[in-house]
């Protein structure tokens, strides 16, 4: 029996993974680590999005300090429709937290007791939020929301914030989940990009505020990518969160466009290549 078990068995955490092995995944090795310090098991959801099963789906099995719940999804719907589905699950398991988590994000060994730390300083507060910090120590996550964009901050403070002003990013985000329930979940429209900052929109309209917990990880974010061909992949996912983007004005729709447009032409300045203007024009305006 863990030294924290009561506080972590009202967690399920879900991760979404895609052509990577569960074992590899450096979201669970270092998580891991850190469950390894308390003695104590999480259960987990593995969201599958690869062509093809490693296990059959709806199998439970024990890894390391996890309890895998392993589903297999390959038509690759992205997070959103990954994290609803964990959120629904973990109803049917009675538990009171979700843990939303990426493939690619190193935490600390302290991170499990931290977050257990803070849940019981903070009773009122139903969302936490680790610091993500790039290999160039760029603060990534919590960052400020403008204008449907993220800018990064130049330091954050762990303790309450309010969402009003800066909001964080999927990895690491520990959610109540009946919050989480009543305020719609994710978009299930939007694939990855605008996933987070479209349900921090959702959410902050039943509570405006959360707590960064004392805990700094590693994402593996690359912006170097070369590949024109890759980086346009890329974009067209940007597009589809945008086009899928909730929006209840004119000046939302507006700021969507001129947002889209701006990556559009960061990417024809960084590559001097107008692909990226054509996938603006028919998989963004075209599609409005």
């Amino acid at each position: 029996m863990g030294i924290l078990s009561e506080k972590v068995d009202q967690i399920i955490a879900v991760v979404v993974i895609f052509n990577t092995k569960i074992e590899e995944s450096e979201t669970l090795i270092s998580l891991s680590g850190s469950l390894a310090q308390t003695s104590d098991s999480m259960d987990l959801v593995v969201y599958d999005n690869s062509l093809h099963p490693v296990w059959e789906s709806g199998s439970v099995f024990t890894m390391e300090f996890f309890r895998i719940h392993y589903f297999h999804d390959p038509s690759n719907p992205g997070v959103s429709k990954a994290y609803n589905f964990a959120a629904r699950y973990a109803q049917q398991l009675k538990k009171r937290w979700i843990l939303l988590l990426d493939q690619d994000t190193s935490f600390p060994i302290d991170t499990i007791s931290t977050y257990v730390s803070a849940l019981k300083n903070h009773p009122t507060i139903k969302l936490f939020a680790p610091v993500l910090k790039l290999s160039d120590d760029r603060i990534l996550s919590p960052s400020r929301y403008f204008f449907k964009r993220g800018f990064a901050l130049k330091k954050i403070t762990p303790g309450l914030h309010s969402l009003k002003r800066i909001s964080p990013l999927n990895s690491g985000m520990l959610i109540e989940l009946d919050t989480f329930i009543i305020s719609g979940g994710y978009n299930e429209k939007i694939k990855l990009d605008f996933s987070d900052f479209q349900f921090i929109e959702r959410f902050k309209k039943n509570s405006d505020q959360f707590c960064i917990i004392n805990v700094i990880s590693l994402h593996e974010f690359s912006d170097e990518e070369t590949n024109t061909v890759k980086l346009n992949e890329r974009f067209f996912f940007y597009c589809d969160g945008a086009k899928n983007s909730e929006k209840s004005s004119f000046c939302d729709r507006l700021i969507y466009f001129m947002v889209v447009l701006l990556r559009a032409t960061n990417l024809v300045y960084r590559t001097k290549d107008i692909i990226f203007y054509k996938t603006f024009i028919h998989h963004y305006l075209r599609q409005l």
